[in-house]
């Protein structure tokens, strides 16, 4: 069954008498208080899961449940039940009853005093409106911070005008750049002012959500055309969903830059708390959560089946079925289901190219699947890890279809109040303490001038958490604390309080058997507050005062003392956590329930407390202590002397490869356990020849992924499958399959055409053109796809100035700032130009030739030759471009 529903993509005018009828008879009876829920049969579900909760969370049951002894209205019970029923275990374990309340008054406040607020149906109310956490992203009191903000602002538009006005609301606050994968709470976001696309679409989820705009955030877990993934808002006014781009304001609703690249998605979907019983397709139900699929909006979809068969031929009940998309070199579950009784499962999704996967933990099988083809797909569970085996297929991504084209009225309007944006965010940016300012501080402190102007740089809005963490650092420790922010990340420079930092410093000298090792090692992995992607918390006094003397002393005496009390006293439960936000080591410790993921940052936590380095390990991310001049594995269910028996992989580089491959770009190792292959977490963009020294993996069942991405989105991919064993070298050749196909004239440029710089002076592109072949790019620098775009090209300008080509970025008149500037962008390759287009009209003659529409997707890349032959075009959203500029070229 295919389908393709583009009725959102309309924008209602209006919405039909019917609707508001029914929401405003359903909500506003005379006599009758609004309910969280009114159904009896869910009410007692979430009284039993409440219940079950309590139990759960009893070692800190005075900390979350005590709430309920205030004077509460129905209301307020249960909205506060509903919330603790379906609470994930960082929740219930990191924060408090007073302060998921306070969220649950917000939320009613905000539904009573907003003119929409009788019209929104419980179950929207439920699962978009009062939910305090979007996604990963740490907790904090935004909502009650923009309902204040906001509410006088919107009151008097109606529903769909207020959504899109807090749109503009959220872009004067804050903008698109890349960061790393922790999600900020979108309080930290605001203070940065700037954030990608997950940290966007949290905040601005967040900011609707305050005022009574039921409200999602919605991703596509990884694109099939490109290397990435995206996400962006859905949110409900007048009794019909809608999307946007999260901080990036369009005239409409139902349209944003990534509208094209999601009619070329394989999922999109979004996460419901709670029980859904909503109308919309479920990918997935489980006990604390659903996750809705609402691919059908944004591009055609077909539902197929797959069917799971033991040995023998009969039907396997629970057997884990993953659906597998080809994204940053590996097959990445994009879902994943149990088959029934019947041994079925289905799936609604793309018409693209798939890897399914499933197994009962040990016996799998698997096949790769282009989804327009396949109506049932039947996978018998009867293979063994291979030792040696080699395959290669093309992976097809769902077609580039013709796109929509959409009059906007109002699109100069919007334009002006962007750029007025812009300006009110630039103006919030100068607030930041200043260079000379840093200067001034590090001068009175009598410490290095660039280190702490750097800190005080990164750290944005949150400068003043810095400054106050480098005042107050003892006279005698101020050099390890430097040290110590020189440890942490970016984001945490952003986002982390200054006592928090000081817990670390004074916790980490208290317990220091610093004479053990060496400084370099101390730093890292004992001073060092960051262990994986966790945000950053104060634990180690916490810690220190938790214990009985006795218990130190045999901590300090010997880590697997440590080990022994963890495996004695933290719980595992790897099913409620669904969020996969990692518990503090506070949380944990409290809890004494955690997750792995938080188990082995704890794990980590502790051992660094009392003095002994630890880490993750790279690769596997096990938790291990340094101990006698080695890196020693922790195994929980072991004896303290079991060694995990290790082999040694060599990656050697095919000198015929168009680039040397980089991890998590071209190429991936996954290592099998339980049935199926995980990917090894080494460092991104890691070339292939770091790996020539040899890694030292445990012995057992491996296999190399490698994928060469070509123009057009599709994967020429091979895995090969292969065995280490214990105290054996094996040596693999990382090779990129290419095309045999060649290039072909796609259209003539006229580079006799004349632009002006930025600098308002006339040029013909010829002028600035090269010999041989030319990079001409039609780009918007402030929306996301430019600034992935200017992003790839940095990351490549060795390769791209060893090419010697000049690249000619080409602004359309509208989309520049006044805040743009030349200089901003010293990291593009060496030569480059930047022009202003007016009218468009070279791109208009290119869109005439290659019969396709370009001017309203942006960036518009083209390879020219001399003579104007254009052998390469490129529109719209696409991560890898210098890549594949580098390898067209080549």
């Amino acid at each position: 069954m295919i389908l393709f529903n583009k009725s959102i993509r309309l924008g209602p005018k209006a919405i039909t008498a019917l609707i508001i009828f029914s929401a405003l008879v359903f909500n506003s009876c005379s006599d009758k208080k609004f309910k969280i829920f009114s159904d009896p049969s869910y009410h007692n579900e979430v009284q039993k899961r409440f219940e079950a909760r309590k139990e759960l969370a009893a070692g800190r049951y005075d900390d979350l449940f005590k709430v309920f002894e205030d004077e509460l209205t129905e209301a307020e019970i249960q909205g506060l039940k509903f919330l603790f029923a379906y609470m994930p275990l960082s929740d219930l374990a990191d924060y408090n009853g007073e302060f998921f309340l306070k969220h649950v008054r917000a939320s009613l406040e905000a539904r009573d005093s907003m003119p929409w607020g009788d019209m929104i149906p419980e179950t929207e109310f439920r699962h978009f409106v009062l939910p305090y956490r979007v996604n990963n992203e740490n907790l904090d009191t935004a909502r009650m911070v923009f309902y204040n903000e906001l509410k006088e602002r919107i009151r008097h538009l109606d529903m769909l005008e207020a959504a899109l006005e807090v749109n503009h609301w959220c872009h004067e606050k804050v903008t698109y750049k890349g960061t790393d994968i922790r999600t900020s709470a979108p309080l930290a976001t605001v203070k940065a002012a700037f954030g990608r696309c997950g940290e966007e679409s949290t905040f601005t989820v967040a900011a609707l959500r305050s005022v009574a705009i039921p409200a999602r955030q919605v991703y596509t877990p990884r694109w099939a055309h490109s290397d990435d993934n995206h996400a962006w808002v859905e949110f409900w006014a007048d009794g019909e969903w809608h999307y946007m781009g999260a901080c990036e304001p369009e005239p409409v609703a139902n349209y944003g830059w990534f509208t094209e690249p999601a009619r070329r998605a394989m999922l999109v979907h979004t996460k419901a708390f709670g029980d859904y019983r909503g109308p919309e397709w479920v990918s997935v139900r489980d006990n604390n959560y659903s996750l809705l699929n609402t691919l059908s909006v944004y591009a055609p979809v077909k539902e197929f089946f797959v069917r799971v068969l033991d040995r023998d031929g009969i039907a396997v009940n629970g057997a884990e079925v993953e659906f597998q998309l080809y994204n940053y070199a590996e097959f990445y579950p994009i879902v994943t289901k149990s088959s029934d009784q019947n041994g079925l499962c289905s799936f609604l999704t793309g018409l693209g190219d798939l890897q399914v996967w499933a197994h009962d933990g040990q016996a799998f099988n698997y096949r790769k699947i282009s989804v327009a083809d396949t109506d049932t797909l039947i996978l018998t569970l009867n293979q063994a890890p291979y030792e040696n085996k080699v395959e290669m297929y093309d992976l097809i991504p769902p077609i580039e279809r013709e796109p929509y084209q959409v009059s906007m009225e109002g699109k100069e309007l919007n334009s002006k109040r962007l750029k007025e944006e812009d300006s009110i965010r630039s103006a919030y940016e100068a607030t930041f303490m200043q260079e000379t300012e840093a200067f001034e501080l590090a001068d009175k402190m009598e410490i290095d001038r660039e280190s702490i102007a750097r800190f005080i740089k990164l750290s944005r809005g949150n400068y003043d958490e810095i400054e106050n963490f480098l005042v107050h650092i003892p006279d005698e420790m101020r050099e390890l604390g430097i040290t110590l922010l020189g440890q942490v990340s970016e984001k945490d420079l952003r986002d982390t309080r200054a006592y928090i930092l000081k817990d670390h410093l004074l916790g980490a000298a208290k317990y220091s058997n610093s004479t053990k090792f060496t400084e370099e090692i101390y730093q890292n992995y004992v001073l060092n507050p960051r262990v994986a992607t966790e945000m950053l918390a104060a634990y180690r006094d916490y810690f220190q005062n938790s214990f009985s003397s006795e218990q130190i002393m045999s901590f300090k005496n010997n880590p697997q003392n440590i080990i022994a009390w963890i495996t004695d006293s933290i719980k595992l439960n790897e099913k409620d956590n669904y969020y996969q936000t990692a518990l503090t080591p506070v949380g944990v410790l409290g809890l004494r329930t955690a997750d792995e993921f938080s188990l082995r940052i704890f794990s980590v936590a502790l051992l660094r407390t009392f003095g002994f380095p630890a880490r993750l390990e790279p690769g596997t991310g096990y938790v291990q202590y340094y101990a006698g001049g080695d890196w020693l594995s922790v195994t929980y269910d072991k004896d303290p002397g079991f060694e995990i028996p290790r082999g040694m992989l060599v990656l050697k580089n095919d000198p015929s490869n168009p680039i040397e491959p980089k991890y998590h770009i071209h190429f991936t190792i996954a290592q099998f356990r339980e049935g199926k292959y995980h990917t090894l977490d080494y460092e991104w963009d890691m070339p292939v020849s770091d790996f020539s020294g040899g890694l030292s993996l445990d012995e057992g069942n491996y296999m190399l992924i490698t994928g060469n991405r070509i123009p057009g989105g599709a994967v020429l991919h091979s895995q090969e499958f292969f065995l280490i064993k214990e105290g054996q070298t094996v040596t693999k050749t990382v090779s990129l399959r290419t095309s045999d196909k060649e290039p072909e004239t796609l259209a003539r440029l006229d580079l006799e055409a004349e632009f002006n710089t930025t600098d308002n002076e006339s040029i013909k592109l010829s002028a600035i053109a090269g010999e041989g072949w030319s990079v001409i790019a039609w780009i918007d620098p402030g929306k996301e796809p430019g600034k992935h775009t200017f992003h790839d090209l940095g990351i490549l300008k060795k390769e791209l100035d060893g090419l010697g080509l000049p690249f000619i970025f080409i602004i359309p008149s509208e989309k520049l700032t006044e805040s743009f500037k030349n200089s901003d962008y010293s990291n593009l390759p060496s030569k480059k130009y930047f022009l202003i287009d007016g009218d468009l009209s070279l791109l208009k003659k290119i869109e005439e030739q290659v019969n396709k529409s370009l001017r309203s997707h942006l960036p518009v890349i083209l390879i020219c030759n001399s003579q104007g032959d254009v052998i390469y075009l490129s529109s719209g959203y696409k991560i890898g471009i210098g890549e594949e500029i580098v390898k067209a070229v080549k």
